[in-house]
């Protein structure tokens, strides 16, 4: 067996397929070609559907798990416990353990208490209700245990209980995660894809009781890579497009199954992301910042939004442009409001659902959303694009690219692949303005700005998402502003107002793209009568009521 096909193998044991001593044996008496990999492997899906599809659902739903039993025995006198988890563990993990237990206990537990006050808020802010629903999935990465355990007791206390899930580790995340993110396709031959989708079906069926009683989840992420487009690999397993079609089908069929016990529009999560060792040697002083910054009361902040909201409501689109040579020049087109004082285009958001606080968003009309987004550098999903470049007509991406790959027919091929994920077109799914100035001058001053998660990079200016709107699959729930108390009424896009027609709606991707301040000529709305309203201008907040935001772009 070739070491591509040894390599696909062992991920797929690992991350989806289960450690079977009897599949591995045959693997290694294949002769190298890839039809007769993907034979094998799409046999034993096929023969093991039932006992895959079990053991993924079961670890969404199922309180007693080994990874829980692992996170209450884990502490900061003996990191020991770090081998029980199974996975090469890094030493950047182990110091970022000891670290976090022997960081302040009060300010441990400070973080855990955001954490789970923004999980609560979000049913709030986002007008859905939690019930009696007790159950919490809980993610994390390996080395943040201090983190987690203290999120654990403040969910305990309030009658929560948490499903903890397997952690992340450096070795299987970045490079190693993009290298294998199609590798599920080796296993879907037509039949292997037919019985999978049944098993799914029965599997989610089972554990109905148990995903009745979800109400939330939350994922406690971490950044500090340094930036870089990774080198290709000729050996990457590429699948062929029936295959991915049907990957594709396989991920919306599981996420339409999920959504039929745990609809979108009862849920509520928090995602935060904390540094982690491979910032450098300032490491200390920058988890200070985030710890700061990651909970800060976003009260003030949401009512400056507010007022952003307020001037652009009347807007029949938004105009983009870039500076300092970033080529973006891009219109974006509001939904009209049927009746304006009862109805709104943007959604204000806090620190709940993603911390930190400071966006507000909407749902563009894809009809007259035209033109071209630039951004310089950025991470998307763990995946570094530089000068990526995207032009829309109607809403639509029709022509992509970035450079650092070595020529534009390889930079067009990573875009389709990490960011279109095989697909020659997205739409435009979201338009949001990220207000978190604190945010950015803090990535700014420590250098640290191309290594930023999206979670932290959508805040630190506007940015669009291409893929599902933020409401997809929960579109039909009213969700109402806590200022002004309107309906926020841009929940559907013209595809996905189909969604009850039947054929393809969803993409199941939502990746945010952020064009920085400092890269940001002007943001200005425009009404159907011409009339302009300039919200931003060189990077600077210029609508009257926001100029609290520019302070901390103006101090260093």
């Amino acid at each position: 067996m070739s070491s591509t096909w040894h390599e696909l193998t062992v991920h797929l044991q690992r991350s989806w397929l289960g450690e079977d001593p009897e599949l591995a044996e045959q693997m290694e008496k294949v002769s190298g070609s890839l039809a007769e990999t993907e034979e094998l492997l799409s046999c034993y899906a096929r023969e093991h559907a039932s006992a895959i599809a079990e053991r993924e659902v079961a670890a969404l739903t199922d309180t007693d798990n080994p990874w829980e039993k692992l996170l209450r025995k884990a502490n900061g006198e003996d990191l020991s416990w770090l081998e029980a988890y199974g996975v090469p563990v890094k030493e950047e993990e182990r110091q970022l353990a000891r670290f976090l237990y022997d960081y302040p206990a009060d300010r441990r537990r400070e973080i855990g208490e955001h954490i789970v006050e923004a999980l609560l808020h979000g049913f709030i802010s986002q007008s859905r209700d939690r019930r009696d629903r007790k159950m919490v999935r809980l993610n994390y990465c390996v080395g943040q245990e201090a983190l987690a355990q203290a999120v654990l007791v403040s969910l305990e206390e309030r009658g929560l209980r948490a499903i903890v899930q397997r952690p992340q580790c450096l070795t299987w995340s970045g490079t190693y995660a993009m290298t294998h993110g199609a590798d599920r396709a080796a296993c879907l031959s037509e039949e292997a894809f037919t019985a999978l989708r049944a098993a799914y079906e029965e599997a989610f069926t089972a554990h109905a009781p148990a995903l009745l009683d979800t109400c939330g989840m939350i994922g406690i992420g971490q950044f500090g890579e340094a930036a870089g487009v990774p080198k290709a690999s000729g050996d990457v397993y590429a699948p062929d497009a029936g295959r991915r079609k049907r990957l594709m089908e396989l991920e919306n069929a599981k996420r339409e199954l999920e959504a039929k016990y745990l609809a979108p529009s009862d849920f509520s999560f928090c995602k935060v992301a904390f540094p982690n060792l491979l910032v450098g040697e300032n490491f200390p002083a920058v988890f200070d910042a985030f710890y700061r910054l990651n909970t800060m009361d976003s009260q003030r902040y949401e009512l400056i939004q507010q007022t952003i909201i307020d001037a652009l409501d009347p807007c029949e689109h938004v105009e983009l442009t870039g500076a300092a040579g970033n080529r973006t020049n891009l219109v974006v087109r509001l939904a009209p409001l049927k009746d304006p004082e009862k109805d709104t285009n943007f959604l204000n958001c806090g620190g709940d659902l993603n911390v930190p606080h400071g966006e507000l968003f909407t749902t563009p009309r894809l009809q007259g959303t035209d033109g071209i987004l630039h951004i310089h550098k950025i991470y998307l999903k763990g995946v570094y694009f530089e000068d990526l470049m995207l032009t829309f007509k109607d809403g639509m991406i029709v022509d992509y690219g970035c450079g650092g790959c070595g020529s534009q027919e390889a930079g067009k091929a990573y875009v389709k692949e990490h960011l279109l994920q095989g697909r020659d077109t997205l739409p435009m799914g979201e338009f949001a303005i990220g207000s978190n100035t604190l945010a950015y001058a803090i990535a700014r001053d420590m250098d640290l700005v191309p290594r930023m998660p999206i979670l932290l990079a959508e805040k630190m200016g506007p940015h669009i998402a291409v893929g599902d709107p933020c409401f997809a699959r929960g579109e039909d729930a009213p969700v109402y502003n806590l200022y002004d108390y309107k309906e926020m009424t841009a929940r559907e896009n013209e595809r996905t107002a189909r969604r009850k027609e039947g054929g393809e709606v969803y993409t199941n991707i939502h990746t945010d793209i952020t064009l920085a301040f400092d890269e940001l000529e002007r943001l200005e709305g425009v009404r159907a009568d011409g009339t302009r309203t300039l919200i931003l201008e060189k990077g600077r907040f210029v609508l009257p009521g926001t100029e609290a935001l520019n302070e901390p772009l103006t101090r260093r």
